[in-house]
């Protein structure tokens, strides 16, 4: 296992709220990095840091950003307020939350539809799908640690939370940040169902994934449809259809989802769009086909791997048909 670190002074800083954006110079140039002022404390030009350069050495495209490991000028920081649930335990960054089981005892079983996405991407576009079918429903968004692990990354959330509808977030497992947070995706979900009338899962941006079949976080799909069955939950399946993916194994139905649905031990629906999937056989899972909401999924600024809308509508299409399938359940 290796790390890359360099020490550095801040020369500038913009950006405002949880996650800033810097220029370190080191021994090495210039480095564009993140700040999460939540775990280093506020950060100003001349600041000493170390930074976290692994991934950008590494040319990676998921989380591929320098990261500020710690401000020496922020020394010593003490930890304050309650809670003592530990998540990225037993590592250099190991932090302290007050999750919700500490708190209150969560209800046993989960009686809404939990849909459950394979990438981030499909968030967005599944949330205006609920709200197209009514504007009144609160969705849950329960974060897992399939990808981003804090949940100030990512835009969409941001977007979602300033988009006027309700939605309050949940960050399970080691992802932290949500307005709640919860031990494992069990509770996780257990929790929302409390609050929301709709519920989402699925990993925050960035995914990793191999060219073998069960080598990637996508595959959480199927432990989620495992976890929202046995609560009693409806366990719904965005599928993963792409056009433009220069990887054959992701050109159409993507082989992840076929991978989650085989290792499933639940029945799920899989919603899809298009007639030319209305005779898929993935039993015991049921394939349901259900219109898109029409929408200005422009105006979104949409993107997938790089790609947008007009590359890859069905992918976005079929995120907002599911979101719209299930708050078709509760009207």
């Amino acid at each position: 296992m290796e790390i890359g670190l360099r020490l550095g002074k801040v020369t500038e800083v913009g950006g405002e709220g949880a996650i800033l954006k810097v220029k370190v110079e080191t021994d090495i140039g210039e480095r564009a990095s993140l700040v999460y002022t939540n775990l280093t404390g506020p950060v100003a030009v001349g600041d000493t840091v170390v930074i976290n350069t692994t991934a950008v050495d590494l040319n990676l495209g998921s989380g591929g950003a320098d990261f500020v490991l710690v401000n020496l000028n922020n020394l010593p920081r003490e930890i304050k307020g309650k809670g003592h649930i530990i998540k990225l335990r037993y590592t250099p960054l190991q932090l302290k939350v007050y999750a919700e089981e500490e708190k209150q005892e969560m209800p046993k079983e989960v009686c809404c539809p939990v849909i459950l996405a394979e990438l981030h991407s499909m968030l967005l576009p599944a949330c205006y799908g609920v709200w197209a079918k009514n504007p009144k429903l609160t969705v849950g968004y329960i974060m897992t640690d399939g990808g981003a692990l804090p949940i100030d990354y990512s835009e969409t959330v941001k977007t979602l939370k300033g988009s006027g509808y309700r939605f309050i977030t949940y960050t399970a497992g080691h992802a932290f940040g949500g307005d709640r947070e919860a031990v494992n995706i069990y509770s996780a979900l257990a929790l929302a169902s409390m609050e929301c009338d709709v519920l989402i899962a699925g990993m925050g941006p960035g995914v990793v994934g191999t060219g073998s079949t069960y080598g990637t976080t996508a595959i959480e799909v199927g432990t989620g449809i495992n976890a929202a069955a046995s609560l009693g939950g409806r366990p719904i399946v965005i599928p993963r259809i792409m056009q433009y993916d220069r990887r054959g194994r992701h050109q159409g139905l993507s082989h992840h989802t076929l991978t989650s649905l085989k290792i499933a031990l639940a029945p799920a629906e899989v919603v899809f769009t298009h007639k030319r999937w209305a005779d898929l056989d993935l039993r015991p899972h049921k394939v349901v086909y259900w219109g898109f909401p029409h929408m200005d999924y422009g105006a979104f600024a949409l993107r997938t791997m790089g790609r947008g809308y007009p590359e890859e509508a069905e992918f976005f299409q079929t995120a907002a048909a599911a979101g719209s399938y299930a708050a078709s359940m509760l009207t």
